[in-house]
């Protein structure tokens, strides 16, 4: 007993209750997800090697080509050519390293195949930092960035209130809109000459063609491999074309085949300028989070309702020790990859070991400098054709979670008018009219898309009753009584389709109860309540309380007297409804409790 107790007491078990506090155990409180059927393979599915290897080596080489973000900071910064090496290593090293912790299904990853690459919303920050103080500050920012993002995590789900599946579907949605820009640009070639842009637009088109027919007409299995077909063919047509880079052959001679990667510690310096866009780079983080997780949580259940602010948060997490590990190593600032997710659904595998093995891929790559080199250097029409496929995958995905709600007309506004200012970003050129520090934030139709849509979100829920009633006249039918006050309440509050559906004729039973049973002494009111994550219906009467049975009636109590038909109807309440309590209020009225989960 005083040895439970010493063990109890001691450091070492100070130290368990607080980690199980800040990251708690994924196993406790989850559900079962139900497997869509069109999953190939599912999150826990044991993949053969013949797939494995290929549908890894996917997502490995697209993660690796946006090492294009940190070689363009680093060309702004005019960081000498062995720095820029080094930092992309360290970078490589890092998002293997993150992409793993964040495949695992453990207190500190998300357990879904995401895919950390270099955050293309951090090139400002690095360019900067780069030019104030090189390599070393550069490592102290992204480090205070990783610290800030544990903090942080912290904070996800408080928020889930606050984003509810309308906010998220913008967010997706603008993040297929803002890879639509570099996609057609990359796959238009509209930076370089009349004929590169028509042997870049040929090769762009058969890569996505090539993606999409095979997504479409080939076999199940086939279709795993639809990215990765697409990318060679494209890669080929693409070098036959002339629309390849013209000193590939040269830059990856000259790089050596295997090397320890350079590290950089930071530098114990700080520049308090940059502090604003540290911190708006890292409330982007959150968005660019949730979004990704909402889609692959989507892909992974069938019976998907709300976002699970416990895997954002572990998601977060695993962001903020990529990070932390970028910062360690002079690597350049990370994130999830919205582009994996759009590869996850073209192959319809979602198994976790698939990212674990990219992760180690692209952990290897940092060791091989040609491999980094070569995967760089892939045709920039062929990655246009990719992101191409990427992004209308986003923006219908966005659009379903949208539509899941029943919109009210405040939630209409919330998502027409963020979608039009995501919209503004990408048509108008409002970026280069606004102050340095506020540029980041309006660098693409994600951040001002998502942002607006939380701020109205918060803006247009003032003055929604979160409760409201109603009496029952009398003579009134129930199920068309039960019918119009849920439906009206639904769409004020914006609550699922589904569940609304599946309320109506429970609730007309349990007044079909209450009335055929004579037991209301009086009026009777139907009161509802809505919160986001349950959905409560409340019949209060002065009379008694019904009774339910604790076993199974016989279906002969139909044909008996009003309470045995009492008590059968009372039975079939308790299976309609996710939770149901008879009992009385503080006001000593009776009340049947309904409740929903949503």
């Amino acid at each position: 007993m005083l040895d439970a107790k010493a063990r109890s007491r001691s450091p070492r078990s100070h130290i368990r209750r607080v980690i199980e506090r800040l990251f708690p155990d994924p196993r406790r409180g989850s559900r079962t997800l139900r497997r869509p059927a069109s999953l190939v393979y599912g999150l826990d599915d044991k993949v053969p090697p013949v797939a494995l290897v290929p549908l890894a080596a996917q997502h490995a080489m697209l993660a690796v080509t946006f090492l294009i973000y940190p070689v363009l900071a680093a060309t702004e910064a005019r960081l000498p050519a062995d720095q820029m090496s080094a930092m992309l290593s360290a970078c490589a090293m890092s998002i293997g390293v993150a992409t793993i912790i964040q495949c695992l299904r453990t207190r500190f990853g998300s357990g879904y195949l995401a895919v950390h690459i270099p955050a293309p919303g951090a090139i400002p920050l690095a360019a900067q930092a780069l030019m104030l103080g090189g390599l070393g500050l550069m490592a102290m920012t992204t480090l205070l960035v990783g610290i800030c993002q544990l903090f942080m995590a912290r904070l996800v789900r408080p928020l889930r209130v606050l984003l509810p599946p309308e906010v998220c579907g913008v967010a997706v949605s603008m993040l297929g809109v803002s890879l639509a820009g570099p996609a057609l640009r990359r796959a238009l070639g509209l930076d370089h000459g009349p004929l590169v842009v028509q042997n870049a637009t040929f090769s762009s088109l058969a890569t996505v063609g090539i993606i999409v027919a095979i997504t479409v007409f080939a076999p199940r299995r086939l279709k795993l491999f639809a990215v990765f077909a697409g990318a060679g063919i494209g890669w080929v047509l693409a070098l036959l074309l002339g629309a390849g880079h013209p000193e590939a052959n040269a830059a990856i001679a000259a790089a050596p085949l295997v090397a320890w990667p350079t590290l950089t510690l930071p530098s114990l310096q700080f520049a308090p300028a940059l502090f604003p866009l540290m911190a708006l780079l890292v409330m982007m983080n959150l968005v660019d989070v949730l979004s990704v997780t909402v889609s692959l949580e989507k892909m992974n259940d069938a019976d998907w309702r709300r976002a699970d602010m416990q895997a954002a948060q572990r998601a977060v997490t695993a962001c903020g020790i990529g990070n932390i590990l970028n910062g360690l190593t002079s690597g350049f600032q990370s994130g999830l990859s919205s582009s994996s997710v759009g590869l996850a659904f073209a192959t319809q595998s979602t198994a976790r070991i698939i990212g674990i093995l990219a992760g180690a891929m692209i952990f290897a790559i940092a060791f091989l400098p040609k491999a980094i080199v070569a995967l760089t250097l892939i045709p920039s029409p062929v990655i246009g054709g990719i992101l191409l496929y990427t992004s209308a995958y986003l923006v219908v995905a966005g659009m379903d979670l949208v539509t899941s709600r029943r919109l009210s007309e405040r939630r209409v506004f919330v998502v027409g008018l963020s979608v039009l200012a995501g919209l503004s970003v990408a048509l108008l050129p409002l970026r280069d009219q606004l102050p340095l520090a506020l540029q980041p934030l309006f660098s693409t139709p994600l951040t001002v898309g998502a942002l607006s849509a939380i701020l109205l979100n918060l803006l247009f829920r003032i003055g929604i009753a979160r409760e409201t009633g109603e009496i029952v006249p009398d003579g009134a039918h129930a199920f068309p009584f039960a019918r119009d006050f849920l439906e009206r309440q639904g769409d004020v509050w914006g609550a699922r389709r589904d569940v609304i559906a599946a309320a109506i004729p429970t609730v007309a039973q349990a007044l079909e109860l209450v009335i055929d049973a004579g037991i209301a002494e009086g009026p009777i009111e139907l009161r509802a309540r809505f919160d986001e994550t349950h959905l409560d219906v409340y019949l209060i009467y002065d009379g008694e309380v019904v009774e339910a049975p604790k076993e199974r009636p016989s279906p002969e109590a139909l044909l008996g007297d009003a309470k045995e038909h009492a008590s059968f109807a009372a039975w079939m309440l308790k299976r309609l409804s996710d939770h149901v309590h008879f009992g009385r209020t503080g006001g000593g009225k009776a009340r049947i409790a309904l409740s929903f989960d949503h």
